[in-house]
């Protein structure tokens, strides 16, 4: 037992969660490695896919809001789930008669919106596969390269923007002809409108075509193509079935079956062209029939302030989001407690994926999670991907487990293969009905992407919680790709040494990248959490990013938090740090909508910059631990 101070005080209670328990199964292997799958199976679910929700929500909840999104004058537009059901007939019935299907999809170039909900339902509920671009690809970009090659893996019979402006020169580089383009806002006569497709009349006829279309969807039939570069930069175009869908409700029917008992809240701001976003996130709204208000907000400087906002109104029954949104939400809840004690007023727990949580700001959120409402409030993550549905493992206890992304949910196998090194590591693989089936047009890299049984091999690196025993659940161990050796043939494990720098210098950080490659001693990029780094002293309260990386009272203060680095051998220790004012790029494909950095793009893009840190006598503006 532990003995208490004087002057500590004993933690507050965690607010209790309600996640069914599960007991996972372990088979070892003699070449050491471990399969893991749970008991548990998963529920039979009597329904095709998320959409089959709706027509009943639409009675039970008919006046109660579905979604809500903010309007240009910052005010809540939003749509009933009675006439979410019905602009869900009407639009399915337009997109029938444009002669879309599924040899014939509908690519969908701008980002969350509450016409978008009702075009991916409308879509989905007869048969039409739907393809979210990222909007970098058709808006930031310059030479939309990467649009193109979406286009080239699945050429689209229809597109879909919110705006028409911001989208005309990536529509014309398309140079789709004919092909109708369907936006909410425009010009008479530039596209199609929004408001004729809801407004198309479910005759006799219309309704007897939906009818047929939704009762002819088989389980193998395409419902969604979303795309994801990983470190080329090149798309892969992902297909997901029916059937993946229906292996992710019914994973929800058994993890998340308690929300049905009352209308959940969510708040926001994943994309849905990603799988979290996407598939987990919008599904999960729909499947428990929800109120979901889209954030415009993102974990970027002039950005996370309007989450804030969202957050300061709205009080989610989940909330869920990347590491750096995490980081950047420590310092507003301790600049404004009450923004804090809203979201933890009546969030059920916290989520973040993408990435690893650093443990300081996992220890801010709770202090003041215990001093606005009393309680600690448990954060829970797993392990998934765009290839996976976005399900695969989960951790939902509530404590003191971070970075333990659980085990593998109803439906799912893990294979766990030994890495080199002898440091604990495992490769991770997945298998399951929630797995997709290959990538469109492109049959080497599917080969590629499975082993010989069949498992999905994602890329990733684990540990075990406890070697003894497996089932106590696995620890994120970073990208096997990231990794690298220092010239003395050393192995630098990125993800445990990035997660470690953040820590070791927060909150003045909040991402970094990794450097060393063919060198003797590891150095680091990173980019300031500019609302801390301007609380550190009076001088740079009013300074910006660009004066704040070069001020020589930061970069003392960065030097200092090196300095006092636990010593570990040169793979763990960062002998010098630059910030960078820049923010990473989506379109060089820097950093992935949800918020992860790829690091070895960002080191190839900022090759110059690494050249400074490992100069003889690097730049006043390097913080150096020697």
């Amino acid at each position: 037992m532990t003995t208490l101070t004087a002057n500590e005080q004993p933690a507050a209670p965690y607010r209790p969660v309600r996640f069914p328990e599960r007991r996972t199964l372990v088979e070892r292997r003699p070449d050491g490695t471990l399969i893991l799958r749970s008991a548990n199976p998963p529920p039979a679910v009597g329904v095709t896919s998320f959409v089959d929700f709706v027509p009943a929500w639409a009675q039970r909840r008919g006046d109660s809001l579905a979604f809500c999104a903010r309007d240009q004058q910052g005010e809540w537009r939003t749509l009933r789930w009675r006439d979410l059901w019905q602009q869900v007939q009407a639009v399915a019935a337009a997109l029938l008669e444009l002669g879309l299907g599924q040899g014939r999809p509908l690519m969908l170039l701008s980002g969350n919106s509450v016409e978008q909900a009702v075009l991916l339902l409308a879509a989905e509920y007869v048969g039409i596969p739907t393809a979210p671009v990222s909007p970098a690809y058709a808006s930031i970009s310059k030479d939309f390269v990467r649009l193109k090659g979406v286009q080239s893996l699945l050429p689209p019979a229809a597109l879909f923007v919110q705006s028409f402006e911001p989208f005309e020169r990536a529509i014309a580089a398309l140079e789709t002809g004919d092909v109708p383009v369907i936006a909410v806002d425009c010009k008479a006569g530039r596209a199609l409108a929004w408001a004729d497709l809801v407004a198309t009349d479910l005759t006799s006829a219309r309704l007897a075509a939906i009818a047929a279309a939704h009762s002819a969807i088989r389980q193998d039939d395409t419902v969604r193509v979303l795309f994801t570069s990983g470190s080329t930069g090149l798309p892969k175009a992902v297909r997901l079935t029916y059937g993946n869908f229906k292996a992710v409700l019914s994973y929800y029917a058994d993890n998340l079956g308690w929300l049905e008992a009352s209308q959940p809240v969510f708040l926001d701001w994943l994309p849905w062209h990603h799988g979290l976003g996407g598939v987990l996130n919008l599904g999960r709204s729909v499947q428990f029939g929800a109120t979901h208000y889209i954030d415009d907000g993102r974990p970027l400087p002039g950005l996370i302030e309007r989450t804030v906002r969202n957050l300061r109104e709205i009080a989610p029954t989940i909330f869920t989001s990347v590491p750096s949104a995490w980081a950047a939400l420590a310092t507003e809840f301790e600049r404004d407690p009450e923004v804090a004690r809203n979201l933890f007023s009546k969030v059920a727990f916290l989520g973040y994926g993408g990435a690893s949580l650093p443990r300081a700001v996992w220890q801010r959120i709770q202090r003041v999670a215990e001093q606005t409402v009393g309680e600690r409030i448990a954060f829970c993550s797993g392990l998934a991907s765009t290839e996976t549905s976005g399900m695969g493992t989960y951790c939902g206890l509530a404590g003191d487990h971070l970075g333990n992304i659980g085990n593998p949910v109803p439906g799912t196998e893990v294979k766990l293969l030994p890495l080199e090194g002898g440091d604990g590591r495992y490769e991770i693989r997945m298998r399951g009905a929630h797995v997709f089936g290959g990538y469109i047009g492109n049959p080497e890299l599917t080969a590629a992407a499975f082993d010989d049984e069949g498992f999905f091999r994602l890329g990733d690196a684990v540990r075990l919680a406890d070697p003894a025993d497996p089932a106590r659940g696995m620890l994120f161990a970073g990208r096997v790709v990231e990794d690298f050796k220092l010239t003395n043939g050393t192995w630098v494990r990125t993800g445990a040494v990035r997660l470690g720098l953040i820590e070791q210098c927060a909150p003045l950080i909040t991402d970094a990248v990794i450097c060393g490659h063919d060198h003797a001693y590891l150095a680091a990029l990173a980019w300031p959490n500019v609302a801390a780094c301007q609380r550190l002293a009076p001088e740079l309260a009013g300074l910006d990013a660009a004066a704040l990386v070069r001020h020589p009272l930061l970069v003392e203060a960065l030097r200092e938090r090196l300095r006092s680095q636990s010593a570990g051998g040169a793979s763990l220790q960062i002998e010098r740090l630059m910030l960078m004012a820049e923010p990473p790029s989506m379109d060089a494909n820097e950093i992935a909508d949800k918020g992860y950095v790829n690091q070895a793009v960002t080191r190839a893009r900022r090759a110059d910059l690494i050249d400074q840190l490992y100069r003889t006598v690097p730049p006043e503006h390097v913080a150096c631990m020697r």
